[in-house]
């Protein structure tokens, strides 16, 4: 069985926050969060007429936020984004089949507590992202035991599935790539990722590479971490690369979204001399990651409010 929720060749959409993702989105993020397909989408682009002019803001401000309401110099735009479907018609009908078989699979399983059985092939500090109008937060919260595939009861999952782990269990237990492990554990499902969590009655039958981080390693790591502002594969699959839970708090709505970094401080994947044994072929001959994604996109500007 796979994860459908993870497909990233199901839609595409040029929608200006998918830009770090090359326009490729996940069908979680389309369907389930969303809910944007078939009708698509409305968002509201803020605009500053001063702004626009590389002219100072009369009251002060640097960027465009919830104070700016009201303003004669505010306007927005209304933006109406349509996902595209990359699949023919029959295509399409096996993914619906295979999406539904694996949503029948989740309902049974989903916060309820499993036997798993597999190969850790590889270990991540986890990190989450605060964003305030004043500054940053840059926290550290445990580690991810990361499995390419994973036996789930009886059921084998040939996708990437995830261990959340308390900086005192990883400790305790010092997992490394190559570790053999039949544990029992509960299954959530984190933005379309499975993700178990609550690790017990582990058993780790084999041992693989020593431990690569502890701690205190990934306490330094977060202060030399630089954000990259695209998505290589090859930096996610890199054990230096972190995907971190981001909460954008300077608008009335809190955005939620992750950000990859490189915890070893390289800013730009294309001098890292790590880089290209993590990446495909495809992917380590292009200068940039493809963007081929085209969709519908409608702009209509609103009055100017007063």
């Amino acid at each position: 069985m796979k994860n459908p929720y993870k497909r990233l060749n199901i839609f595409k959409c040029v929608h200006d926050v998918h830009r770090s993702f090359q326009s490729r989105m996940s069908v979680h993020h389309i369907q389930n969060v969303k809910g944007c397909f078939p009708e698509g989408c409305f968002h509201f682009l803020w605009n500053c007429k001063l702004i626009k002019q590389g002219k100072a803001c009369y009251r002060g401000y640097n960027y465009i936020g919830k104070n700016c309401h009201g303003c004669r110099y505010y306007y927005e735009e209304k933006v109406h984004n349509h996902p595209e479907v990359l699949l023919s018609g029959e295509a399409y009908r096996e993914f619906e089949a295979e999406l539904n078989r694996f949503e029948d699979w989740l309902e049974e399983h989903l916060d309820r507590e499993s036997e798993i059985h597999g190969v850790v092939d590889g270990v991540k500090p986890l990190f989450r992202k605060r964003v305030y109008a004043k500054g940053n937060g840059f926290s550290f919260s445990g580690f991810l035991l990361i499995f390419r595939e994973l036996y789930i009861g009886r059921e084998l999952m040939e996708d990437p599935v995830y261990v959340r782990l308390s900086p005192k269990t990883y400790a305790s237990l010092k997992f490394g790539r190559g570790d053999k492990l039949t544990a029992r554990a509960t299954l959530t499902l984190d933005r379309g990722r499975l993700v178990f969590k609550r690790l017990r009655k582990i058993d780790i039958e084999t041992r693989g590479e020593p431990p690569l981080w502890s701690e205190s390693k990934a306490l330094v790591a977060r202060e030399s971490a630089v954000h990259l502002p695209t998505q290589p594969e090859g930096c996610i699959h890199c054990p230096h690369g972190a995907l971190v839970d981001v909460e954008d708090l300077r608008q009335p709505e809190t955005r939620r979204y992750r950000q990859l970094y490189c915890l070893q401080g390289v800013k730009d994947y294309r001098i890292c001399p790590v880089y290209s044994g993590f990446a495909g072929a495809d992917e380590a001959d292009q200068k940039l990651p493809s963007n081929q994604a085209t969709c519908v996109t409608h702009k209509v500007k609103l009055a100017h409010k007063t």
